[in-house]
């Protein structure tokens, strides 16, 4: 299954049942940065970086579920 990751994408972390947004993706030296804001129950919203390849990895390897964005 071949994966590309856009704005708008939604990501569920089942352990802590975050749910996030893809809000940015820029380039950097070292790949693509892709910046989540994570949404959790009854807390303020938080935004985390992650590389492109290794948000790809968490998602194949089951960590992370994910949910194209349905607005395309």
């Amino acid at each position: 299954m071949k994966i590309k990751l856009n704005l708008g994408d939604t990501l569920f972390e089942p352990m802590s049942k975050n749910i996030g947004e893809i809000i940015k993706m820029t380039d950097h030296p070292d790949g693509k940065l892709v910046k989540i804001r994570w949404r959790v129950e009854d807390h303020l919203p938080h935004d985390t970086e992650h590389f492109y390849k290794k948000l790809l990895r968490s998602i194949k390897n089951g960590e992370l579920e994910y949910s194209p964005n349905q607005d395309v």
